[in-house]
């Protein structure tokens, strides 16, 4: 009996014995863990700021009201809503400090049209600031303080983050009373775009808690570093669920560079207008994969015409980086500068080709590289003047006149009623002894705008080759 005890005393022993040290182990490492984010806080915070902003407005409820004061006695007008009487909210957001002497970062949509900005530091002194520069297109903001000697935050690299890896995000939610609050969550996704909060779109997407509040605000690595900034949240509830966007910090660099030294942002200019290439689409082009940006259109004389860019290639890589979609190419083209010369490898006729294109600058009121998208009409159609070779591309003669369907919104009546993308519209007019032809854009706005709400308008519409039909819609109120 002695014997067997002794034979199963050192496997009890074993059996007692493990499960703690696991735990123990396990507690190291959490405690380890813990120690690294609460150092890290530690060490951002005093570079993390509060943000409020005064913006000035005419209530339009009001308006209904103006005029009427004059049949009321004086002494009660000052209590009567008026329709010219100001209106005053104040705006909150976070900021990040990058310099020693006062320049801080932030978003836009946190200062714009805003005055009397104010900025609380993490000790509570407040400051005044002025406005150096902003970039609608990207979110981005600097503002400076008069102060000395403040703490700024580490610069990271964020073309080296890794989906999964661990993020601390800080800021200012709901309240500057909370201000320095601290969450983490790990990296979701990088290169996000076609989000459709700003033109130029490569968000790093977040499930660390972000809120209204945390905009402006670091995004930063197991390093201290920053990575990104807070710009918006995904939401149905207004508060976070999981799904936040930060800017990365190399295309901030970028931004504030300029806004620094001229105030303004200097971008490269392609001149393409591109679209996404689907699985059917990369089936009809003898590609293997729905890859890269389709050129839609090339502007006359821009760099992209100069250096030989056609109609149907697709841009498969720009500068040595790979195009994975079409939203990408405006935040690749627009980080370059003007006189860059960069190589573009296109698929062509089924055959891979590379180009070099010597960039331009951006002109006013244009995008690098956007996809050609215009608000839909009234009708919930888009369309364009059709070059020879989209003609081609959608199987008709060069000499078939009509504006072609670029988009359609599919909750439309044209869609209920079998219109396409890739359709012809030849003809327009209230009835059939009043229908005009339409040859271009213009021409089809133009006539659209002699409509109103609830008028019937016809459309002669052309499906290929051999087949038109005629279409009547209402137009909507």
């Amino acid at each position: 009996m002695k014997k067997y005890i002794l034979r199963i005393l050192p496997l009890l022993l074993m059996v007692l014995l493990v499960p703690t040290q696991v735990q123990a182990s396990d507690l190291s490492v959490a405690k380890s863990l813990s120690n690294a984010f609460a150092d890290i806080a530690e060490r951002v915070s005093p570079s993390v700021v509060t943000i409020t902003s005064e913006h000035v407005y005419k209530h339009p409820g009001l308006e209904q009201f103006r005029g009427f004061q004059d049949m009321f006695p004086e002494q009660f007008r000052q209590f009567m809503p008026d329709g010219d009487r100001e209106m005053r909210s104040t705006s909150l957001g976070s900021g990040i400090i990058i310099s020693k002497d006062g320049y801080i970062i932030t978003n836009n949509h946190v200062i714009e049209k805003g005055e009397n900005i104010k900025v609380q530091f993490s000790d509570s002194k407040e400051l005044d600031a002025e406005i150096i520069g902003s970039d609608p297109k990207t979110d981005i903001a600097l503002i400076k303080v008069d102060a000395k000697d403040l703490i700024p935050i580490n610069m990271g690299n964020s073309d080296r983050i890794r989906v999964g890896e661990w993020v601390l995000a800080v800021g200012s939610p709901f309240s500057g009373s909370l201000s320095q609050t601290v969450t983490q969550g790990i990296i979701s996704a990088t290169g996000r775009s076609a989000v459709g909060l700003v033109d130029i779109e490569d968000f790093i997407q977040t499930d660390a808690a972000i809120n209204p509040g945390n905009s402006g605000g670091p995004l930063v690595n197991l390093d201290g570093k920053l990575i990104g900034m807070n710009s918006a949240i995904a939401s149905r509830s207004g508060g976070s669920q999981g799904i936040g966007f930060a800017i990365p910090v190399n295309l901030i660099n970028r931004v504030v560079d300029d806004l620094r030294s001229d105030g303004r942002v200097t971008r490269a200019w392609l001149g393409v207008w591109v679209q996404e290439v689907d699985r059917t689409m990369a089936k009809t082009l003898g590609m293997k994969d729905a890859v890269g940006a389709l050129v839609q259109q090339v502007v006359e004389d821009s760099p992209a015409d100069k250096a030989g860019l056609k109609e149907l290639d697709v841009i498969i890589e720009f500068g040595g980086q790979a195009v994975e979609t079409s939203h990408q190419l405006p935040t690749i083209v627009s980080i370059q500068r003007p006189d860059d010369k960069k190589k573009i490898k296109i698929l062509r006729d089924g055959k891979f080709k590379t180009l070099t294109v010597k960039l331009g600058e951006m002109p006013e009121e244009s995008t690098a590289a956007g996809p050609y998208e215009e608000e839909n009409s009234d009708l919930g159609i888009t369309v364009e003047t059709p070059s020879a070779e989209r003609l081609r591309f959608y199987g008709y003669y060069r000499s078939t006149e009509g504006v072609l369907v670029s988009s359609i919104d599919k909750s439309s009546e044209a869609y209920k009623k079998n219109i396409r993308v890739g359709h012809l519209i030849q003809k327009m007019g209230p009835n059939v002894r009043n229908l005009e032809e339409v040859t271009s854009r213009q021409a089809f706005e133009t006539n659209l705008r002699q409509f109103q709400p609830g008028d019937s308008i016809l459309l002669l519409v052309r499906r290929d080759t051999n087949n038109t039909f005629f279409v009547a819609l209402e137009i909507p109120e």
